[in-house]
Formats: structure tokens, C-alpha cells, sequence
């Protein structure tokens, strides 16, 4: 750009010469002579001053991407508070997961308490319960996750009254065990394997199955694939993966015209996509174990079970609906494989809405898989 510049002429002299006709109006007179306006080029190597439209420009153009930074930013928190909101139970002491009030003497069994190491070495505690007469061989039962090894008691009661010794166990987190890290099953099934060393350590040899409920049923079959001893599996309530739960969860509430705004927003933004990876990446930043995108599937477990497996589940189950069963039961090798469905039943209450139906079922499937 050329810059104008007012320069002044100065001659020599009195001589007094004509008015130019681009004299600048507001510049007086010099006694010297006529001061005239000169536009002379600017330097070369000088820079051009700034121009106010320009940097108006400039801002402009930041906006955007100033915007686009914030989004980033709301988009970052939104999946780092979900992933710690949605691992947050997994961690930690909770005082509903300890509470017992029940023993076996309540349902008429003798039994001792007794304590052991799970596979990697979490302390765990378990009610050793033996069979009335001679045994047919041992059950291991798990509990779902909320619960304690009391409300396995039941179950333990026609198992026993069957033929089977029952070792019924606290998982880690619940009841009298140690540990403060849960997971979808993958953890739990190191207990499981823990039970089973501790029947060995007993001098015992008689054959071994296991009784698994909820995620104590996907440790089961967790368990069955890695140990050869486990000579047959109930799984009652085993969902596919950890992300089925919880989609299967939040569209039952959402559905549910009971359900109040904030729990629906809740769980409609549990349901972006993209907040189980969250909940993964933040359990493993937690815990060091990564459980998959899709919060551990016990399909790649289920798969290489290679012994009788019996899956139950309920017939009006939203958490996990029988649906979720037939998938895992697909996966299953071979023909040693049943599905059970029990009337009327939600999860968790398979065994009360037909004791009779599941005792005789339990009991059958075990005697025809496992024999001394």
C-alpha cells in the first residue's frame, strides 16, 4: 500500500512564485515559501500498518475453532464423568453387599464356616455344608452380585438333601470375603477356581459342578472353560455380556411410564453410544484390567466349556431376557446342553416362583452329568 506523506518545499529566496492549485488548505503558509502536498512511495522494506478490517477478520476466523475446542471439552467430560459413574459400584466397601442375618441352621443344615484364597489370592470366606448320607459329589454356589451367600441357602438346602456337598461362598466385595474390586465375572471366577482348590485341599476327590446365579453364573462359566475338574455348570441368569445388562436395563426404564424425568434422563444418557467403552477405559485406568468394549462377554468362555451345561432363566426376566440365554446356549459344543425356562419368574427369583420345578430340574441334570 502507498503511504501519503505531506513534505514541505523549501526554496531559497524571497522570490515570491504562484499559489499551486494542490496546496494543502489547512497548512499555513511559510515565510520561506509554498507548502505543498508530495505523495511519496513508501519503503519497501517497511511494513504495511495494520488494517482494523483485517483483524476483524482474524477473529472471526478463531471463532470457529474456539467453538469447536469447547465441544471437545463437553464431549470429553460427558464420557469421563459416564465411565466413572458407570464403573463407580465396582469399586469400594458397600455396606448392602455385607449384611447377613441367616445361617444353615435356619434351613436345617449342619455346616461350618470356613476360609480360603481365591486364585489370585483374595481372602474368602464359604459355609462347607455336607451332603446328608453318602455324597454324590460337591456343588459350588455362587451368589449375583447385591447379595451374600444366605440367599443361596435355599438352593443349598435341596442340594444337600439331594446328595451333594455344598460349598456356598461370599465372591469377593460381598458378605465376609476381602476385596474391594468387582467385575461383570471375569474376577469372580478366579474365587470360584479359589472354592475348588479349597475342596482339593479338603482330601476330597469326588467330582465338582458349580451353581452359579447372575454373575456368579458367568463366573461359573468363566471357571469351567479354564479348569478341567468342573465336571458340569448351572447357570441361572448368565447374560452374554456385561453391555447387554446394561442396555436391557435402561430400556426397561425408559419404557417404563413410572419412571421419573431424572432417572429417565439417566438412563437415556447411559444409553449414548460410546459410555460402555467409557465405563471400560475408566475401570481399567482404575483397575488395570481392561474388560473389552463391551464390559466383558462370556460368549469366547462359553464356547470352550466342553462339559454339561444347564441354563435357567426366567420367563418374565428384563434384566436379562431369555433371549440372552439362547445366545450363550448357541455357543455351547456339543449336545450336553439344556435351557430352562421358569414360569412366571423375573431375575433372581427363578427358584422361588418354582421351587419344586427347579429343585427336581437341578437335581437331574447333576445326577445324570456327574458320577463318581
Amino acid at each position: 500500500m502507498t503511504n501519503l506523506r505531506v513534505a514541505a518545499d523549501l526554496g531559497s529566496g524571497g522570490g515570491g512564485g504562484t499559489e499551486s492549485n494542490n496546496e494543502v488548505p489547512h497548512l499555513p503558509k511559510s515565510q520561506f515559501g509554498q507548502v505543498r502536498p508530495v505523495v511519496v512511495p513508501s519503503c519497501p522494506l517497511c511494513p504495511a500498518p495494520s488494517h482494523p478490517r483485517r483483524l476483524g477478520r482474524r477473529i472471526s476466523f478463531a471463532r470457529p475453532g474456539l467453538g469447536l475446542a469447547a465441544i471437545a471439552t463437553v464431549v470429553v467430560l460427558f464420557y469421563g464423568v459416564a465411565g466413572y459413574l458407570g464403573s463407580a459400584d465396582m469399586f469400594g466397601d458397600h455396606p448392602r453387599w455385607r449384611g447377613m442375618n441367616r445361617g444353615p441352621a435356619d434351613f436345617g443344615l449342619r455346616g461350618e464356616t470356613v476360609s480360603f484364597d481365591a486364585k489370585d489370592g483374595i481372602p474368602l470366606k464359604a459355609w462347607w455344608l455336607p451332603a446328608s448320607g453318602m455324597p454324590r459329589g460337591a456343588v459350588i454356589i455362587a451368589h449375583g452380585i447385591d447379595h451374600t451367600r444366605q440367599v443361596m441357602l435355599p438352593r443349598a438346602a435341596f442340594l444337600v438333601r439331594g446328595g451333594y456337598d455344598v460349598l456356598a461362598l461370599d465372591l469377593r466385595g460381598h458378605g465376609e470375603s476381602g476385596g474391594s474390586i468387582v467385575s461383570p465375572g471375569l474376577l469372580e471366577a478366579r474365587d470360584i477356581l479359589g472354592a475348588l482348590r479349597y475342596i482339593r485341599s479338603r482330601g476330597n476327590n469326588e467330582p465338582v459342578a458349580v451353581l452359579g446365579v447372575s454373575y456368579g453364573a458367568v463366573a461359573s462359566l468363566i471357571a469351567a472353560a479354564e479348569s478341567p475338574e468342573i465336571l458340569a455348570v448351572v447357570a441361572d441368569g448368565a447374560y452374554p455380556t456385561g453391555k447387554d445388562v446394561s442396555e436391557d436395563i435402561s430400556r426397561h426404564y425408559l419404557h417404563d411410564p413410572r419412571t421419573n424425568f431424572w432417572l429417565r434422563a439417566l438412563f437415556k444418557a447411559s444409553s449414548f453410544p460410546g459410555v460402555a467403552r467409557a465405563t471400560a477405559l475408566a475401570y481399567y485406568f482404575r483397575s488395570g484390567i481392561y474388560l473389552g468394549p463391551e464390559l466383558l462377554s462370556v460368549i469366547p468362555s462359553a464356547s470352550r466349556v466342553k462339559v454339561p451345561v444347564l441354563l435357567i432363566s426366567g420367563e418374565r426376566d428384563w434384566i436379562v431376557p431369555t433371549d440372552k440365554a439362547r445366545q450363550i446356549l448357541s455357543v455351547i459344543r456339543g449336545n450336553r446342553k439344556e435351557l430352562v425356562v421358569i414360569p412366571n419368574a423375573v431375575h433372581d427369583t427363578t427358584y422361588s416362583a418354582a421351587p419344586t420345578l427347579y429343585a427336581s430340574t437341578v437335581l437331574s441334570f447333576l445326577d445324570r452329568s456327574i458320577r463318581r
